[in-house]
């Protein structure tokens, strides 16, 4: 399991590392933006100019009030950051079961000393655990940002909250994706569906918060259980959306492993 779990950090250490750089450069980025451009105030003036009524949903479900801290956890939201993670998860879960079916070395990995559930579980602990360091090297993006620019907006802990939130969400796809993984034998069509799963859901989410007569919709999307902004405008992380995204990890990494115990590797 020492040696698998070795191997996949040799085999994903660029694409990780690529991927944790552009995520803590794009929040760093988002510092220097709110320090030294005055974002809220050419936003408000921007906003004058649309009715009063979608004046107030923007400010109030997207941009916080248009303060600072506000446009920040925009940008934790914002489809950059969004998509970053949501690649890493859907690109380690295609490839864990499906991806290696399809090259046809699964049979090869199995005839080693190495039960179906130990190497469903090193997949599994290192998907989390690259997930998890993208995260708070995304936050130190942030922190990072904050201190270059004199921002002092959030103390260490407040990011930890947001870390936490960034890491459920990312890992609940890789859950999800996981499970498809499990099911079939092209990694391509593994990633198709999780990436089509995140993208419905982010515009679910999206929809929903603009058009009241959705808004019914709002539990069913996860996007709607990672808010930056009730972390960096409240300091509040709710209890409720860290156990719905934990519950949505546990069923869905736990049907993995029961079905891939049952699977035929061809």
């Amino acid at each position: 399991m020492g040696n698998l779990f070795g191997h996949l950090m040799r085999r994903h250490a660029i694409f990780l590392s690529v991927s944790a750089f552009l995520l803590f450069g794009f929040e760093f980025l988002m510092c220097g933006i709110v320090s030294t451009v005055d974002l809220s105030g050419a936003l408000q003036e921007l906003l004058k100019s649309v009715p009063p009524f979608m004046r107030s949903i923007i400010e109030e479900q997207f941009l916080g009030g248009l303060g600072p801290k506000g446009i920040l956890a925009l940008g934790w939201n914002h489809p950059i950051a969004l998509a970053l993670g949501a690649a890493i998860s859907i690109v380690l879960a295609s490839r864990s079961v499906a991806g290696e079916i399809e090259i046809g070395v699964m049979e090869l990995t199995l005839s080693q000393p190495l039960s179906r559930g130990r190497y469903i579980g090193a997949q599994i602990l290192f998907a989390l655990s690259a997930l998890a360091a993208v995260s708070l090297i995304g936050a130190c993006g942030t922190l990072a940002g904050g201190e270059a620019y004199r921002l002092h907006l959030f103390p260490a802990w407040v990011l930890l909250k947001l870390a936490l939130n960034f890491f459920l969400l990312q890992a609940a796809w890789y859950g999800l994706t996981l499970a498809f993984s499990v099911l079939t034998r092209e990694a391509g069509r593994v990633a198709t569906a999780g990436f089509l799963l995140a993208l419905v859901s982010y515009l679910v989410n999206v929809i929903a918060k603009l058009w009241k007569t959705a808004g019914s919709l709002l539990p069913y999307s996860l996007n709607t259980y990672f808010s930056p902004q009730d972390i960096f405008l409240d300091n509040n992380l709710k209890t409720g959306a860290v156990l719905i995204l934990a519950g949505v990890i546990l069923a869905s990494t736990a049907f993995a492993i029961q079905r891939f115990q049952q699977r035929d590797i061809p």
